[in-house]
């Protein structure tokens, strides 16, 4: 098939085009790291279209983020007016394409799982006859017309809730039928990395794992994702709460016993283990994988409910099961009734019979406390990506994803994948790239504290001294390890009042955090101050996935090297990637992952040829990362070198 492209090739896209074409027409894989605003949406659709209509395959398109789906919608949108014809689906969770939840407070307030069934239950009651989902009935009958009729537009998660909604029509129940007829769907991670929901999306594409290719967007995100989905905990506070359930409703075990009992047992167990365990100064400690020998002293989870319970670890496991069953049939009895079907009871029971289910390689086991919890914590991410080499074809893609044979394999790719690496086509002389080799803010450095404040005097000399430079407005991002290190840099640092200073936090809400960065960018900013301070953290939202085109910002700070914090879990990560990797645990685990970062962080400031950025790294170990970024170098003078950078 002839694809019509609807723009003309820039730089290195042409070559980029034809070696994804190259693995993907051979079935193979193919890893390409290609700079920001190089067009790598636009590329990797315009080398895999072509095959798979020929083929009569499906792409899946993966995504972090929404805003990185709306951008392949927007590309998918040009392909067709170029005048090709492409069927694509943006498919998202219930909590942004259910309408009913706008009427009903307990759809409204449930989490994934409860709203799949809370959807179940009103479907049933539509296809009985009863009230059930307005928004579903109308798919009852024809439903594959329906979606037939709406195939022909290619539209935004958003536009196309809003449609349906309008219409009358369930956007997700539609969306589902949609998969049929599609040849591109875009995907959050979750869709086809997690084993079930992949099964349910292959089976709601009418194909098979075989006959997909698969691009996945801003991939250097995959391996902590994978890593993080593997993972599951259980908090003290839980327990309470399902001791509170259990009481209120007046539950007992099958055989009379107590529940109650049972689950303060729970409880003792984790305090014990956070005392025995837990070190002074320390927030956690690795458990023994599984029960041990009852000669040896080191307490388990297992010996310990064993104690309390005065029981066997058969009855242990048996009760835990029966826990599990009497809080999901909670969960059925308060959906009956129309309520919110969650259970606390059901929810510790469901991670008790997964602790005691089977003990993974992949796994550790951590008992932490703050708060007070149990955590089983992922340590392979190929446990979740090895289904991929049963793909059709791999595009893994992003601007950071060196080295790139360590990623491969972190993620178990094929040996023979394609590694392409592709360099910046905009001009050099628009980006200078600089560390200060005289800072080091190593733990082990015993002047680091000394360090951090010369960091905060330097970004004070810079702030003063880029508010003289010919009128330019050089907006000024600083990222940070942690947010830590971020909170007590802004706590310190003295700087212009008119200044508008714009900072991350943990755990903020999409529109608190798209509101900000819209603040950022606009001008002027307030009381007529001249420019704009932006603080986060390597590795954090405003770091990564966010353009800032133009004079949107110009100067970026990367205070210190972003190396994971030490501990029992990052030791344990270290220790397993060292047995799998030939003693390269280092390398996969605190090096690679540092330089990532760095780099996601850097590539703020350049997203067109025509922005300029100065980007500083404060911190000498950076000069051992010039393999990775070639045009580094140590900084001489860093006042003088930002004036002539931006003055020439």
């Amino acid at each position: 098939m002839k694809l019509k492209l609807p723009y003309s090739f820039r730089g290195n896209q042409e070559e980029t085009i034809a070696s994804i074409k190259s693995a993907i027409e051979n079935r193979n894989q193919i890893i390409l790291e290609s700079p920001t605003g190089s067009g790598k949406t636009f590329t990797s659709l315009a080398a895999t279209l072509p095959f798979v209509i020929k083929e009569g395959l499906k792409i899946v398109y993966c995504v972090r983020t929404n805003s990185q789906q709306k951008q392949v919608i927007h590309e998918l949108q040009q392909f067709k007016k170029a005048g090709n014809s492409i069927k694509a689906v943006a498919i998202q969770g219930r909590n942004s394409l259910c309408p009913q939840q706008e009427n009903d407070s307990e759809l409204k307030k449930s989490n994934w799982s409860e709203k799949s069934k809370i959807c179940k239950s009103l479907k049933l009651q539509a296809r009985a006859g009863e009230a059930g989902c307005q928004y579903y009935r109308p798919l009852l009958h024809d439903g594959h017309l329906v979606a037939r009729d709406w195939s022909s537009d290619i539209l935004t998660a958003d536009e196309f809730a809003r449609q349906a909604t309008e219409a009358g029509v369930c956007p997700y129940e539609l969306n589902k039928l949609m998969l049929k007829e599609a040849q591109v769907v875009i995907a959050p991670y979750v869709y086809f990395f997690e084993e079930f929901a992949r099964q349910n999306l292959i089976s709601w594409m009418g194909t098979s794992i075989e006959n997909i290719v698969t691009i996945v967007d801003e991939a250097h995100n995959l391996p902590d994702w994978a890593r993080s989905s593997l993972s599951e905990s259980m908090t003290i506070e839980s327990v309470d709460r399902a001791i509170s359930e259990v009481k209120e409703e007046n539950y007992y075990f099958p055989d009379g016993s107590s529940i109650i009992s049972f689950l303060k047992s729970v409880k003792k167990t984790l305090n014990k283990l956070s005392e025995e365990h837990v070190k002074e100064g320390e927030e956690e400690a690795h458990l023994p994988s599984y029960i041990i020998s009852a000669d040896d002293e080191v307490a388990t989870f297992e010996t310990e409910m064993m104690s309390y319970q005065k029981s066997t670890l058969y009855k242990i496991q048996k009760d835990c099961f029966e826990v599990a069953g009497i809080g999901n049939s909670h969960r059925m009895k308060l959906l009956k009734k129309g309520k919110r079907p969650r259970s606390y009871l059901g929810s510790v029971g469901d991670f008790l019979c997964s602790w005691l289910d089977s003990v993974e390689e992949h796994t550790i086991r951590l008992i932490s406390i703050k708060p007070i919890r149990l955590e089983k914590v992922g340590l392979d991410p190929r446990v979740v990506t090895s289904f991929l080499n049963s793909t059709s074809g791999v595009v893994m893609m992003s601007g950071t994803l060196s080295p790139l044979r360590m990623f491969r394999d972190t993620i178990g790719l094929r040996s023979d994948s394609l590694l392409e690496k592709k360099p910046s086509t905009f001009p050099r002389d628009n980006r200078k790239i600089v560390y200060l080799d005289d800072i080091n803010t190593s733990r082990s450095n015993e002047n680091r504290h000394k360090n951090w404040y010369e960091i905060l005097h330097i970004f004070e000399t810079m702030v003063k001294h880029s508010s003289e430079i010919n009128d330019l407005r050089l907006n000024i991002a600083v990222f940070f390890p942690s947010y830590r290190k971020l909170d007590w840099f802004l706590e310190n640092i003295t700087l212009p009042k008119h200044l508008l200073v714009i900072r991350e936090r943990a755990g903020m809400v999409q529109e608190e955090l798209m509101q900000l960065i819209e603040d950022f960018k606009s001008e002027p900013v307030k009381d007529g101050g001249k420019f704009a301070i932006m603080a986060g953290v390597m590795g954090g939202r405003f770091a990564e996935g966010i353009d800032f085109p133009g004079q949107a910002l110009s100067i970026i700070v990367i205070a210190g090297i972003p190396y994971p914090v030490p501990g029992v879990r990052q030791e344990a990560l270290q220790h397993y990637y060292d047995k799998k990797f030939n003693n390269r645990g280092w390398e996969f685990t605190v090096r690679a992952p540092a330089i990532r970062k760095i780099l996601q962080a850097a590539g703020r400031a350049i997203r067109s040829k025509t922005d300029k950025g100065f980007i500083v790294i404060a911190d000498l170990k950076a000069g051992g990362f010039q393999d990775y970024i070639p045009d580094l170098e140590p900084s001489d003078n860093l006042i003088a070198e930002i004036s002539e950078f931006f003055e020439a």
